[in-house]
């Protein structure tokens, strides 16, 4: 049996599936062989310069590869030849991922590449072997066709760039494939095949932004798409990747996307990412992590932050947003929203006047995260904080100003409530440490939120103790006024991982929240 990675290409104005195993799933199993090929018209071939890849493909007929030629070979093919194993060095020299699995040397020992004319269909194909027992497995033998020129109006991105990024995406599944089969338990995991294969195109190729048309298309959907729900939404999903990336990186030698591949053998890939994220190095969860999913999405396009977030984030579009319009004394009845399993959503609260106030989120579970962030006009986004049940002050909105919630839940099997409680009156002011956050904290972050409420005005003292009583860190902040308050603490650097202490003095008051540091 032979099964299919396609690469498909992008529609004018609606970009169409990358990859059509995602939609038809084990109807593109053919009963065929892997060594019959059936493309015994692309008559000559080349060796890349590394060895590792075969470049077949003609020079006549329909498939022909037309163009310039440089020492007597086509240009294109050359460039095929030196794409693949540049992106070869990536993922298997620098990521540490194993080789695809060998093919019994059709074609010579060589992994295969061939280029024939889509015609505008497709941007590639990977082929692979069909399904082994899982008791059996050693991965799946594979090769990859791409189109012979890119030419044709509907792929987004054309000619070499195309190719390159094609060769990318292509050649990650038939790394995937010697880690594992789409198929192994069902043809749900076909998702996060898609989402690392288009993560990739940008890890080899970042200066190619093909996979921005799939991200405008999930950002425009009246419901953000799950990433556990549509293939066809997986490719624009490749920024969720890239949070993993950026968020957790490499730790211990070890690259997060690699550890996720290494454990998906016969696993979910939703169960997998929460196994792994939630074990050590990372110390996480997919909650965490699909709440950062929520938030970065919330920064793009005109809302981009420099340096922060996605590194394309203002060539990025916007995500669409529900918008509800707050009563006039801001006070009312709560907002209530129920989120999917794994669903994110993004809700807008315009203001309508200028107005102080207060909000908090209840009834959130341990699986579901929200972050309030102010957009002023014509002002710098400013994330307020991560959304619970303490008060959060908004002060000074103006009524061109916006407040933006970003929620995700992170729970595999329940849908999940939130309330939205707005406060434009006078609350009760009990000196307490709301939230502490991020709890845990990573090594590599140097500052931590504080959210507090204080009876009293008064100078503050802010001191953080390790788990030996020993002081490291001592600052006066400031005299504040009674009243809802939240500040950021920038840390020491280096703060070793464990256990701290962080207590805040205002008087005769001694506010006191325990916070972990992690590597």
């Amino acid at each position: 049996m032979i099964g299919i990675l396609a690469t498909q290409v992008l529609a004018q104005f609606h970009p169409a599936q990358k990859c059509g195993l995602g939609s038809s799933g084990p109807a593109l199993l053919k009963s065929s062989k892997i060594l019959s090929r059936d493309l015994d018209f692309l008559d000559e071939s080349i060796v890349s310069p590394s060895g590792h890849f075969r470049i077949h493909f003609t020079r006549t007929g329909t498939h022909a590869v037309v163009g310039s030629e440089s020492v007597g070979i086509p240009e294109f093919v050359q460039a095929a030849a030196i794409s693949a194993d540049s992106v070869y060095s990536i993922i298997v020299g620098e990521l540490g991922f194993t080789p695809p699995p060998s093919d019994g040397q059709v074609d010579g020992p060589e992994s295969d590449i061939y280029i024939k004319n889509w015609n505008g269909a497709y941007y590639g194909m990977t082929y692979f072997d069909g399904y082994q027992d899982l008791t059996t497995f050693t991965g799946y033998a594979s090769y990859l066709v791409v189109d012979n020129d890119y030419v044709e109006p509907n792929y987004a991105t054309s000619g070499l760039e195309a190719l390159k990024v094609t060769i990318a995406h292509e050649f990650f599944h038939m790394v995937q494939l010697a880690y594992a089969h789409p198929g192994e338990l069902s043809w749900d995991n076909l998702n996060w095949y898609e989402i690392s294969s288009t993560w990739m195109e940008e890890i080899c190729y970042p200066e190619i932004d093909d996979y921005h048309a799939y991200v405008e298309d999930n950002f425009r959907q009246v419901n953000f798409p799950d990433i556990n729900g549509s293939s066809a939404y997986s490719y624009g999903h490749c920024i969720f990747a890239q949070i993993l990336d950026i968020e957790y990186g490499s730790r211990n030698g070890q690259h997060i996307m690699l550890d996720i591949w290494e454990n998906l053998h016969g696993n979910n890939a939703i169960e997998n990412l929460d196994a792994v994220l939630s074990g050590s190095p990372w110390n996480s969860s997919l909650t965490d992590a699909l709440g950062q999913y929520a938030l970065y999405n919330i920064f793009t396009g005109s809302r981009a932050l420099t340096g922060q977030y996605y590194p394309d984030a203002a060539d990025l579009p916007e995500i669409r947003l529900a918008s509800y319009d707050l009563p006039l004394d801001i006070s009312g009845p709560p907002f209530e929203f129920s989120v999917r399993p794994l669903q994110t959503m993004y809700k807008k609260f315009t203001v309508p006047t200028l107005s102080d106030f207060v909000v908090k989120g209840t009834n959130l579970s341990s699986n579901q995260r929200a972050y309030l962030v102010r957009v002023g006009n014509g002002e710098p986004p400013i994330l307020k904080g991560a959304l619970s049940n303490y008060w959060i002050p908004c002060e000074q909105m103006y009524s061109d100003d916006i407040l933006i919630l970003p929620i995700a839940n992170g729970d595999k099997e329940e849908t999940r409530s939130i309330s939205i409680v707005f406060e434009g009156g006078i609350i009760d002011l009990d000196d307490t440490i709301q939230a502490l956050w991020p709890n845990p904290l990573l090594q590599s972050q140097e500052t931590i939120h504080l959210n507090m409420i204080l009876s009293k005005s008064g100078p503050l003292v802010m001191t953080i103790f390790d788990i030996k009583g020993r002081q490291i860190f001592r600052t006066l902040a400031f005299n504040d006024v009674e009243g809802v308050h939240e500040m950021d603490i920038q840390l020491p650097p280096n703060l070793s991982s464990g256990l701290y202490f962080l207590q805040v003095r205002s008087g005769a008051t001694r506010l006191n929240q325990k916070f972990t540091v992690v590597k």
